[in-house]
């Protein structure tokens, strides 16, 4: 059984992939990038997966998923695994985001 590995480089190599294949969606379909990110991100398996979004947050750098849940107004969650979840996806979502505004830009 292959254990679950992850940490800030894994993170950041998932994001660039997201972002990259959303742009050449948007090229290739014309699917809108933004919504191609979200719903990827929103059905990600480090997401939807308990173990694996606590074990993300566990083991990452989530500073830019806390801000983003604050901006958001997410301050109550209805359990531990709750809270892993929604800051799995924000941490995933705002470093995706990131890589695609630097593609966006060159």
């Amino acid at each position: 059984m292959n254990e679950f590995k992850i940490n800030d480089y894994l993170l950041k190599e998932e994001a660039n992939s997201i972002a990259c294949d959303a742009v050449k969606e948007q090229k290739e379909h014309g699917t809108d990038a933004e919504e191609y990110i979200w719903q990827t991100i929103d059905g990600h398996e480090w997401v939807i997966y308990t173990y694996k979004a606590i074990k993300l947050c566990a083991e990452c750098n989530t500073d830019d998923g806390e801000q983003w849940l604050d901006d958001c107004g997410y301050d109550n969650f209805d359990s531990f695994g709750d809270h892993a979840t929604k800051l799995a996806y924000a941490t995933l979502h705002e470093l995706t985001m990131s890589a695609y505004s630097e593609m966006a830009e060159a």
